[in-house]
Order: structure tokens, then C-alpha cells, then sequence
């Protein structure tokens, strides 16, 4: 994707940019995209921009294959890029198929953040949002699942087939969505980091951990993954949870773009059979 450039520039309208922390970034970029991307100050679509972190823990940031983004794609991630400015939480909706969790992906590969994932379906319980007990050298210890993990270090937890979630743990989702906060079964509590910073300004840090607080990070995000119900099985979502969103739908991939990724990949055949198979998965995405 960077292709050895300080800035990767797309076709017009949209471009993506990468500005880096120094000069000798530039010139390092040349022999190490990848490290050099992570060490970038801030990114860019359009006109919009947002900070990208940097982290110890990079093998938590999806590495997607980095082919040339089209404009449509590119349009999509700006979208994306608005909304975690804002502080808003996502959910991308589509027909069945890679392309939701691909753009989540690439996403979070282009902001440069870790990632969590929950995958929801009708067996999905409490405790697997929230945390397990599980044995550990012979000692019971509670371990924190993917969604409160991602609240406390900051991460984007994705969480896939949202309209399987059963109504036992709704509650639990909407307010975390809404509330940033959620009631763990060791007994601690996830609070909002303003509230947080409040009370810890008042009662100070012992008091806090003996009362049991966690302090939920300004950068935790949501992106949901979730089929139109209906045409499709499930469960439609309730009004105060879908309004948590913002949502943005995601069509599968038409035959000449999948064409060209799959030209951009490198090996591909001739063009009568590439047109063939292409056009025998975007059936295979309708049935």
C-alpha cells in the first residue's frame, strides 16, 4: 500500500497521507514502510485527519494485504475516520461476504490501532463480554474477556454477528455503547473516563482500586458487523441499541473491482477466466 512513498496518493478526489514525526522518517520509509507507518503522527483522507498512536503490542494491529484502495473504498474509510474523530461507535451492514470485515480491518490498519474481537452468536453469555474464571498454577483468577480489555487499553473491539446477540446480553452492549460502563462479576466496575477522572481527583488512586474502578480509555471503539434483518436470519436490532450507531451499508464487491484486487495480488490468470471466476463469486455472494 505505502509502495516506499512518504505519501500514498490515491486517484482524485480522496488520497490517503501518512505525516511523519520527523525528516529521517521520510527517507527510513524507503527501506521499512511498515515500521515507518507505525511511527507516523497522524493520518489522513480527504479532509479528514485524525492521530495515530503508537503501541508496544504492534502484532495486535491487523496487517491486511496492502493493494491499492479504490475510490469507493477510500470513501468508505473516510467515513470511518469522521466518526472515530467524533467519538462515535460504528456498525458497517451488509449482505454476507469478506467485505465488513475486511474494511474493519483495513481500517484499523490504516489508523494504526489493536484490535479485539468478539463474535456473537445465540450461545454468546455474560461471560464472554465480560470476564471467566479460569485456573491458572492451581489459582482461580478472573480473566478479562475481549470487550473489557478493549475498554481498558484502548483498543477497537469488533464485534461480528451482532444480530445473533440473544436478550440476555443486550443490556450489557447498550450500555457499554452508551455509558462506557459495565458491571464485571469480580466485583469492579468499568466507569466513563470523565467521571473517572473526577472522583480520582477527589478520593485519589488507593481509594479507587479499593473500590474497584477501572477507568475506560478515551480511545475505546466499537465497530459492529451485523447483516440487514430482514431478508436475512436473526434478530432485529432493538431501537436504543441500533441508535447507539452510526451505520454505514457495505455492498459486496462488483466484478470489475474484484478483477482489479485480484490483478493488484500479483499471479493472476487470463482475463477470460479472471472475468469468469469473478463473476462466479459475486453469484455465489446473491444465492
Amino acid at each position: 500500500f505505502f509502495r516506499g512513498l512518504a505519501d500514498a496518493v490515491m486517484r482524485w478526489p480522496f488520497h490517503v497521507a501518512h505525516h511523519s514525526l520527523a525528516r529521517w522518517n521520510l527517507v527510513f520509509s524507503k527501506l521499512n514502510p511498515t515500521m515507518w507507518a507505525r511511527r507516523c503522527a497522524s493520518v489522513s483522507i480527504g479532509d479528514a485527519s485524525m492521530r495515530v498512536p503508537t503501541h508496544s503490542e504492534c502484532f495486535r494491529v491487523p496487517q491486511v494485504n496492502h493493494i491499492e484502495d479504490t475510490q469507493r473504498c477510500l470513501q468508505q474509510l473516510r467515513w470511518m475516520l469522521q466518526k472515530d474523530a467524533m467519538g462515535q461507535d460504528l456498525f458497517l451492514i451488509g449482505p454476507p461476504g469478506p467485505m465488513r470485515r475486511w474494511l474493519a480491518l483495513r481500517y484499523c490498519n490504516l489508523v494504526n490501532k489493536e484490535v479485539e474481537f468478539l463474535t456473537i452468536s445465540s450461545d454468546t453469555t455474560e461471560a464472554d463480554i465480560k470476564a471467566r474464571r479460569e485456573i491458572n498454577a492451581g489459582t482461580v483468577q478472573w480473566i478479562h474477556q475481549p470487550a473489557v480489555k478493549a475498554a481498558i487499553l484502548g483498543r477497537i473491539l469488533i464485534i461480528d454477528g451482532i444480530e445473533k446477540a440473544e436478550r440476555n446480553v443486550l443490556p450489557i452492549l447498550n450500555n457499554l455503547l452508551e455509558n462506557r460502563e459495565m458491571a464485571l462479576d469480580d466485583g469492579r466496575f468499568l466507569m466513563h473516563h470523565i467521571r473517572y477522572d473526577e472522583l480520582l481527583a477527589k478520593h485519589g488512586v488507593e481509594e479507587m482500586d479499593r473500590l474497584g474502578f477501572l477507568r475506560v480509555s478515551p480511545d475505546f471503539r466499537v465497530i459492529a458487523l451485523g447483516l440487514p434483518v430482514p431478508p436475512f436470519p436473526g434478530t432485529p436490532l432493538d431501537p436504543p441499541l441500533r441508535s447507539r450507531f452510526q451505520c454505514m451499508a457495505v455492498d459486496s464487491v462488483a466484478t470489475e473491482e474484484l478483477m482489479h484486487r485480484v490483478k493488484q495480488g500479483g499471479n493472476a490468470p487470463d482475463t477470460v477466466r479472471l472475468k469468469q471466476l469473478a463473476t462466479l463469486v459475486e453469484a455465489l455472494q446473491e444465492v
